[in-house]
């Protein structure tokens, strides 16, 4: 049985709700069928029949940029209806916190105007921040040795993105601390480990020095070693050894494809890996882990029909967007 956090039997609504959505979820078939579509306004009214609905008004001309901001703002609207039914915010809170590190960014370069719905940042939070009150910074973000609580327009954009890269992984183990989850624990441990080999990875393909890593990103719990001995290393062919575990043996077989876009590959490997580890939520009767399973079955749901519309607005062949869907919940 998966350990679940106090209090299950709070957890009743919430799953009684995720019982009913989750029979809106797509199956590949689904996917597939808009992949062959010869007309974008086919594929859009397609879109009627998913979670996007209420989003997308049929006969409608779209950018892909705006789809993809439509598809965002899908998720992270179920994401915090859900919250407000939840005994326990954690399991929503994790999905929130990348949109709360965006919108940290958009508050350290002094503007106000958020992307993103508030998570654990409050907006109040945010415009303090925006206006130069650096005290109401998250904790992991000052537990960066580079930051001395001067002046943030000090430090280089670029090293600014490093810094906020690790406060956010930093964040994710913090809640990985709190939450009484086996299943979510080790959900954000492998999250963890494979961020930062596409961090790190995306970087050394970029030729950026990963010496600013090593600097500007850890502490990253006890992921930092692997911080220094991959920024040691120039030669992919031996970080495989150095990553270790299910990550090194995903990273493998994603160099060993002849094209070059190895990056997103392994990106796709690792939410497939992720999906399974998640995916004995979905059977659980209540309780965090059957809101958390559903959550990242949503978010993979929005990323691949990010992928088809744009894909296909842009004309791209649907044979390489299919070999870039990921799995599906159901």
């Amino acid at each position: 049985m998966i350990p679940r956090i106090k209090n299950i039997s709070k957890w009743g609504f919430v799953s009684g709700r995720i019982s009913v959505l989750e029979a809106g979820f797509m199956t590949k078939d689904f996917l597939f069928n808009m992949l062959n579509m010869e007309k974008i306004d086919d594929v859009i009214a397609l879109l009627q029949d998913t979670f996007l609905r209420d989003y997308i008004s049929p006969g409608a001309v779209w950018l892909g940029e705006d789809f993809g901001a439509i598809f965002d703002r899908c998720f992270y609207d179920m994401a915090v209806s859900l919250k407000g039914d939840c005994p326990s915010t954690l399991p929503v809170d994790i999905f929130l916190l990348q949109g709360d590190y965006l919108n940290l960014k958009t508050a350290l370069t002094g503007k106000k105007t958020f992307l993103f719905p508030s998570g654990i940042f409050s907006y109040e939070m945010l415009s303090s921040i925006a206006d130069g009150d650096y005290g109401d910074l998250p904790l992991p973000f000052k537990e960066s040795p580079e930051w001395t609580g001067t002046d943030i327009f000090n430090i280089m954009p670029g090293d600014l993105d490093i810094m906020l890269d690790g406060s956010y992984l930093r964040h994710l183990l913090l809640l990985s601390r709190q939450t009484e989850s086996e299943m979510i624990r080790r959900y954000i441990r492998n999250r963890v480990h494979s961020y930062l080999v596409i961090i790190l990875w995306r970087a050394l393909n970029q030729g950026i020095s990963l010496k600013r890593y090593q600097q500007y990103l850890p502490p990253v719990g006890d992921f930092t070693p692997l911080i220094d001995e991959l920024a040691g290393i120039s030669n992919l062919e031996n970080w495989r050894g150095i990553i270790g575990g299910e990550m090194g043996e995903i990273f493998f077989e994603c160099c060993a494809y002849e094209e070059k876009a190895h990056i997103a590959i392994f990106d796709t490997r690792v939410m497939n890996y992720l999906l399974r580890i998640v995916h004995d939520g979905a059977y659980q009767t209540a309780g965090p882990e059957r809101v958390f399973a559903f959550l990242l079955g949503l978010y993979v749901e929005m990323q691949n029909l990010k992928l088809v519309v744009t894909g296909r607005l842009n004309r791209i062949d649907p044979g390489f967007l299919k070999e870039r869907l990921r799995d599906c919940y159901v």
